[in-house]
């Protein structure tokens, strides 16, 4: 039991310093290398990874068209995998999470929408701030980076991401960046 523990926080400690590691790149400026990605291949594979991480959950995806940026895949593939993540881990077992990535007046946008209970007034304020958490059941479930990374892989890359409460319920994050100039 005891070697399970140390094994367990020795992993967790191992993810927390991978994050601040990725956040110290993403905030040192500088030119990085930049290709042509499309987001909604990206959003295909976090949706396959979520579907076989929580096979309890119906994973939808909309996004009928390539939408192409250009940036860095790793960090973009990071992003989204991030926002997903987050909705399933602040839902119950069974929501539905719906992913949509189009392109829209010059940008690519990418949502991740769940039908859970939605974000309280703390949580849309402070959703991207650094070890911010806003379930305080949740302690020790994550480092409070996940969405402060997203916040700065959008940054990295010309954008922004925002939270919401649609009317109809559930919280939405919406990432957008500007689109590939041969994609205009």
């Amino acid at each position: 039991v005891m070697m399970r523990r140390i094994e367990d926080e020795s992993a967790r400690m191992s993810v927390l310093v991978e994050d601040l590691l990725l956040l110290a790149r993403l905030d040192r400026t500088g030119d990085i290398e930049r290709s042509q990605v499309d987001l909604a291949v990206l959003a295909a594979d976090a949706c396959d990874d979520a579907a076989a991480t929580d096979r309890s959950r119906r994973i939808i995806l909309e996004a009928s068209e390539p939408v192409l940026v250009n940036g860095v895949a790793d960090h973009l593939r990071q992003a989204i995998a991030n926002l997903v993540t987050n909705a399933l881990g602040h839902t119950e077992a069974g929501t539905t999470v719906e992913v949509g990535c189009a392109s829209a007046r010059g940008e690519a946008v990418l949502t991740v929408r769940d039908h859970g209970p939605g974000l309280d007034q703390a949580a849309l304020v402070h959703a991207f701030d650094r070890f911010w958490r806003g379930d305080a059941a949740r302690v020790g479930a994550g480092t409070g980076l996940g969405l402060s990374i997203v916040a700065a892989i959008a940054a990295e890359h010309y954008g922004r991401v925002v939270a919401d409460n649609p009317v109809s319920g559930g919280a939405e994050l919406t990432f957008t960046v500007p689109l590939a100039a041969a994609a205009l």
